[in-house]
C-alpha cells in the first residue's frame, strides 16, 4: 500500500534540495574557527564531492524505481538484515531532527525571543512541523519554492549592500590553513549542508517524472551550494576574522548595513528566511521519520504516528544537549566522523550489493 498519495514536480524536488541546502548557512559556522577565510574553498571542495555521492543515491533510486530508502534495503538484503540497516538510518534521522530542534530553539532564544523558554520555543516549533509532515511532502515541496526565492532575494540583496563595508583582502592570504584542517572543514560542510541529501531517497519516488530525477536533485544541490558560498563570501569580507569567533556569521554581518540610517535592521529578515528554511529541513526529517516508521512496521497511513513522534523527538532534543558549546563540539568532531558510514559506505556497498545481486531482477 502506497502511504503517500502526493506527487511533487521535478522543480519542486529541485527547491526542496536547494532550500535544505541553504538552510546550512547557520550550521557552516561550524566550520569558521577551522578553515577561517578559506571556507569559500572547503564549501567549493564540498559542493563538488556532495555532487559525487548525490550520483550514487540517484543511482540506487533509479535502479529501483518506486521505492523508498527503507524499501531498497529490504530488496539488497532481505527483509531482517535490510530492516536492520533500516533502523540505523532511522536512528540517524532522529538524532539529526533532535539536533535541528535543539539549534532552531537556541537560535531564536538567542536572536529574537530571549526571554521565551527555549523548550516553549520547541514545542510551537514542533507542532508547526507536525502540521506540514500530516499534509504531506507536497505541502512542503509548495512552501519549498518560495524559501529559496526569498532567502536568494536576501542573500542577494544584502550582499549589494554591503559592498561598501567589504574588504576582500580579508580572503588573504589564501589556503595559509594547513591542508589537514582545510580537509576537516570541508568534510564538516560535507556532511551538515551535502551529504544530508540522502534523506531525499525517501521522497524522490513520490516524483511524477522519475526520468528528471537526476537533473533536478543535482540542480538543487547547486543551487544550495552556490547560496553557501555567496553567503560565506559576504560574511568573511564584511566581517573578517571576526566570522570565526560570532556564533551566527550571517546575523553579524547583515547587521553591519546603515545605509542613511535609513535601511538597517536587515538582520531580521535574514533571521526569518532563516528560520524558514531550517522549518524545511525539520519538516523533510519528521516526514521521513515517520515515513520511515510506517513502513518498517508496515502501517497503513504514517499521520498517527507525527504527533507522538514529534514529542519523542522533542524530548530528546531538549535533553540531548546542555549547551551551545557541547553541540559545536559534537558538529565539529563526533558526528561527521560517526555518519561517515550512513552516507557514503552503506550507499556504496548498498549499490555493489544491487548490481553483483542483478537487481531488481
Amino acid at each position: 500500500m502506497k502511504l503517500e498519495k502526493g506527487e511533487i514536480s521535478s522543480s519542486q524536488l529541485m527547491f526542496l534540495i536547494g532550500a535544505f541546502i541553504q538552510g546550512g548557512l547557520l550550521s557552516v559556522s561550524y566550520a569558521y574557527p577551522i578553515s577561517k577565510q578559506d571556507t569559500w574553498l572547503a564549501e567549493a571542495a564540498a559542493l563538488i564531492i556532495g555532487l559525487l555521492f548525490a550520483l550514487v543515491y540517484i543511482a540506487l533510486a533509479n535502479k529501483f524505481p518506486g521505492k523508498t530508502l527503507i524499501q531498497i534495503h529490504d530488496l539488497i538484503y532481505g527483509p531482517y538484515l535490510g530492516k536492520l540497516v533500516s533502523l540505523q538510518y532511522l536512528w540517524l534521522f532522529v538524532t539529526a531532527l533532535s539536533a535541528y530542534l535543539w539549534f532552531i530553539g537556541d537560535f531564536i532564544l538567542t536572536y529574537m525571543m530571549p526571554e521565551t523558554p527555549m523548550l516553549l520555543i520547541m514545542i510551537m516549533f514542533t507542532f508547526v512541523c507536525a502540521w506540514a509532515v500530516r499534509e504531506g511532502i507536497e505541502v512542503i515541496a509548495r512552501m519549498s519554492i518560495g524559501s529559496v526565492f526569498m532567502t536568494s532575494f536576501i542573500l542577494i540583496l544584502t550582499f549589494m549592500l554591503l559592498l561598501k563595508d567589504m574588504d576582500f583582502n580579508n580572503f588573504l592570504p589564501i589556503l595559509e590553513v594547513p591542508l589537514g584542517e582545510l580537509i576537516q572543514s570541508t568534510h564538516i560542510i560535507l556532511h551538515v549542508s551535502f551529504s544530508e541529501v540522502i534523506i531525499f531517497m525517501m521522497i524522490i519516488p513520490f516524483i511524477n517524472k522519475p526520468n528528471q530525477t537526476k537533473k533536478s536533485v543535482l540542480l538543487g544541490i547547486i543551487i544550495g551550494g552556490l547560496g553557501l558560498i555567496i553567503g560565506t563570501t559576504r560574511n568573511i569580507a564584511a566581517l573578517g576574522p571576526l566570522s570565526t569567533v560570532v556564533s551566527s556569521p550571517s546575523l553579524e554581518a547583515v547587521r553591519l548595513i546603515n545605509i542613511g540610517k535609513i535601511i538597517s535592521r536587515l538582520e531580521v529578515l535574514v533571521a526569518m528566511a532563516q528560520i524558514l528554511l531550517l522549518f524545511i529541513i525539520s519538516s523533510v526529517y519528521y516526514y521521513a521519520i515517520v515515513l520511515s516508521i510506517a513502513q518498517i512496521t508496515k502501517l497503513r497511513s504514517y499521520k498517527p504516528l507525527v504527533l507522538p513522534i514529534g514529542m519523542l523527538t522533542m524530548a530528546l532534543a531538549f535533553i540531548s544537549f546542555e549547551s551551545k558549546i557541547q553541540l559545536n563540539y559534537t558538529m565539529r568532531y563526533i558526528t561527521p566522523v560517526f555518519t561517515m558510514w550512513f552516507y557514503y559506505v552503506i550507499p556504496l556497498i548498498s549499490l555493489l550489493v544491487a548490481k553483483l545481486r542483478k537487481l531488481p531482477k
